[in-house]
């Protein structure tokens, strides 16, 4: 081999060794699709059995309640935890329910009574009324859980485990997708329409993304989309800049006029746990609240309406209610999301610094000095303390397709 062949070999080698690493192909991401993702790649978010189960919720909607309680279990151990046959059940109700869905707990429903809507608010009677009508909510663990194996998100950790420790990265890949479904022990002859998808909040990680590197210090900015039954419109949830508190934005389109409403939900702050006020943002009136139970050894929540006659086209409305007991659910994640995109912040701008001292050591062709800084940071970036970019799997990408695109 000539000495020129040699240098060209050893360039070689150090490429292999030492790849840049901001590189970032400007492809397509060709991913792997597993089992469960795929079952949630349907462009249709709900279908005919769902519309369906929906005539069930607006007949609902004659309800007026006076507060909707949410206790989330702290272990599988509750006497409500489903075995598999009642998974299956629940899949065989409705597509919504997928086979990495897990019940984590349910919503009980509050509300007056025929004689008491007829009585002023200050004349109705206190005594609790629970309806026989219940929910569960649940989680899709293959998006959340790091712990399981079988996940998307471990499956895809892997993937890159030339370049990050596939237990933290891990971590990193976590998106959350919130569902609801009415309860399975409803006798479907007597009750109708057991075990139907009721609403999903899914975490959208590209628009999450988006706020928190348009914030001077990279605050979280989580954003949410939200899908209901019935419902032709995608409402978006998201967390907006503060400078001290939490406040998340919603606005509500009215299918028939085209008119909006926006709502604003604000922390409460002293308060042992994430409370929150619910508030009309035209006219600053306040709505509604929640309660989160901070003390409570599993997680409670509970949401109350406004018992005014002027709010009570509001309190009937389905979208608004279903919108508001995803919320209160989200209440419990917003500690672990923060944690994620705080770190991802921190991650993403680490590399910075290394290029920057690589172009330094670069302009003083010190080859020694630029090894020394790339086996620093590789070593940095296997920590997942520095990560080339965020990364998506096709879930994701299919929450952003363009609608109107050119489909062959």
């Amino acid at each position: 081999m000539s000495e020129e062949e040699k240098d060209e070999y050893d360039e070689e080698l150090d490429d292999e060794n030492f790849t840049d690493l901001d590189e970032v192909k400007d492809s397509l991401q060709e991913l792997e699709i597993g089992s469960e993702e795929d079952e949630s790649l349907n462009m249709d978010d709900f279908s005919p059995e769902d519309i369906d189960g929906e005539k069930e919720a607006i007949q609902m909607s004659r309800e007026w309640y006076k507060r909707i309680e949410i206790d989330l279990w702290k272990t599988q151990m509750h006497t409500a935890t489903m075995g598999i046959r009642q998974q299956d059940q629940y899949r065989a109700q409705s597509r919504q329910f997928t086979a990495s869905m897990e019940v984590k707990g349910d919503i009980t429903f509050f509300g007056y009574s025929p004689e008491d809507l007829t009585k002023p608010l200050k004349e109705r009677k206190r005594e609790k009324k629970i309806l026989e009508y219940k929910e569960v909510l649940g989680i899709n663990k293959s998006f959340w859980d790091p712990s399981d194996e079988n996940s998307i998100i471990v499956k895809q950790a892997q993937k890159l485990s030339q370049d990050y420790d596939p237990d933290k990265y891990a971590k990193l890949l976590r998106r959350l997708v919130i569902k609801t479904f009415s309860e399975l022990k409803r006798d479907k002859k007597k009750k109708g329409h057991a075990g139907r998808w009721r609403g999903t909040l899914e975490e959208s990680i590209i628009n999450s993304t988006n706020g928190m590197m348009g914030e001077n210090r990279g605050k979280a900015r989580p954003f949410f989309f939200i899908n209901l039954p019935g419902y032709n419109y995608r409402v978006g949830l998201m967390r907006t800049h503060t400078i001290i508190g939490d406040r998340y934005m919603f606005t509500i389109p009215n299918p028939k006029t085209g008119e909006l409403t926006t709502f604003r939900i604000k922390g409460r702050r002293f308060t042992p746990g994430k409370d929150f006020f619910v508030y009309n943002s035209e006219t600053n009136q306040r709505v509604a609240e929640i309660d989160d139970r901070k003390l409570n050894i599993g997680g409670k929540i509970t949401i109350r309406f406004r018992g005014e006659k002027e709010f009570e086209e509001l309190n009937r409305s389905v979208v608004f209610r279903r919108i508001l007991i995803l919320f209160g659910i989200l209440i419990k994640f917003l500690d672990d999301l923060d944690t994620k995109y705080k770190h991802i912040y921190k991650a993403l701008k680490k590399k910075g610094k290394y290029l920057k001292l690589i172009r330094k050591a670069e302009k003083k062709e010190d080859q020694a000095k630029i090894d020394a800084v790339k086996m620093k940071y590789e070593k940095i970036q296997k920590e997942c303390k520095m990560i080339k970019s965020v990364v998506v799997t096709n879930s994701e990408l299919t929450l952003h397709y363009n609608p109107r695109r050119i489909r062959t």
